[in-house]
């Protein structure tokens, strides 16, 4: 290697160094804080003795909530959890402590509460509404609202074991990994039904039983759908059946392996994620562009129905079941 040679290649290792680990910029001047920061903090300080209210109001010292449990689509495990959207994010943007302990408390009570709560008539729920701290089985709109509060607690908890724990094992739940919870097909790469969870994938026709849950006094309950009695609540969900095959709101079970990603860093979680992405992508290009909204236990779009009868190769939107 020649003189000049040399001198180039250290200028230019020189500029990578720089590119790379760029001088620190050092902020040593203080000054007062701005009025608009001084009233945010006034607010996450004002937010806390309201969230204790709240708690102490609706749950126990056990974390339990304080009302009718109920298994379905109405109102059942998902809204109580929901209870806590945000809190998360109260805490990491500054607020006291104390609303750490409170949504903590309230989880870990909660999981408890609903993994103790049976099911008399819904067969998925007789072993507990939840099962392995996960719900035993729902469609992922409502696994998604159930997940609200899991979903953000590493915004101010990321440390927490607990918390490391359970994303590797819902994850799990999805990849195969629990054999109480055959919920994927690694093959065909599809999740084998609308309805799944800890207990895997409801494999049959669903019922309105299966979407309401067990008979309840109705005296009391506003609902949202104008149902006054269990027989009309059973009545609103008398068309939501063919549930088995994959379905494009099966996309939100992605969340769980990002969990587990982001909290662990192991490259199997992203193996899946990018597994089942491209499945859905290349389901949308054999679709003319349009994500199906059915997709058979052999990965065919629009292909046979549990039961019997086809569908059309077209996309389609979810019914609610809000």
């Amino acid at each position: 290697m020649t003189k000049r040679s040399l001198v180039v290649l250290l200028i230019g290792a020189s500029c990578v160094v720089s590119a790379a680990a760029p001088a620190p910029i050092l902020i040593d001047t203080p000054m007062p804080a701005p009025a608009w920061a001084r009233l945010e903090r006034q607010i996450l300080a004002a937010a806390v003795p309201a969230c204790r209210e709240f708690f102490q109001k609706y749950y126990d010292d056990r974390g339990y909530l304080q009302a009718f449990l109920r298994w379905g689509a109405n109102d059942g495990p998902d809204d109580a959890f929901e209870n806590f959207n945000r809190w998360p994010e109260l805490h990491a943007l500054g607020a006291d402590d104390e609303i750490l302990r409170l949504y903590l408390k309230a989880h870990e009570g909660m999981i408890r509460q609903y993994s103790e709560a049976k099911t008399r008539d819904v067969p998925a729920g007789r072993d507990g509404m939840y099962v392995k701290e996960f719900s035993a089985q729902s469609d992922w709109m409502h696994h998604g609202e159930g997940l609200q509060l899991f979903n953000r607690m590493a915004l101010s908890a990321p440390d927490d074991p607990a918390y490391v724990a359970r994303a590797r094992r819902f994850a799990g739940l999805y990849m195969g990994e629990d054999p109480d919870a055959p919920n994927y097909d690694p093959k065909r790469k599809l999740i084998r039904s609308m309805i799944n969870g800890s207990k895997g994938p409801l494999l049959r026709k669903a019922t309105a039983l299966d979407w309401v849950g067990d008979p309840f006094d109705t005296a009391g309950f506003v609902a949202l759908h104008g149902e006054s009695t269990y027989t009309q609540f059973l009545e609103h969900y008398q068309e939501y059946t063919d549930v088995v095959g994959d379905h494009f709101l099966n996309l939100v079970a992605t969340t769980l392996p990002t969990n587990a990603y982001m909290a662990t860093g192991d490259a199997k979680y992203r193996r899946w994620l990018v597994e089942y992405m491209d499945a859905w992508l290349a389901r949308m290009q054999q679709n003319g562009g349009v994500i199906p909204s059915f997709v058979d236990l052999d990965g065919r779009i629009g292909g046979q129905r549990a039961g019997g009868g086809t569908t059309p190769m077209a996309g389609g939107s979810a019914r609610s079941t809000r």
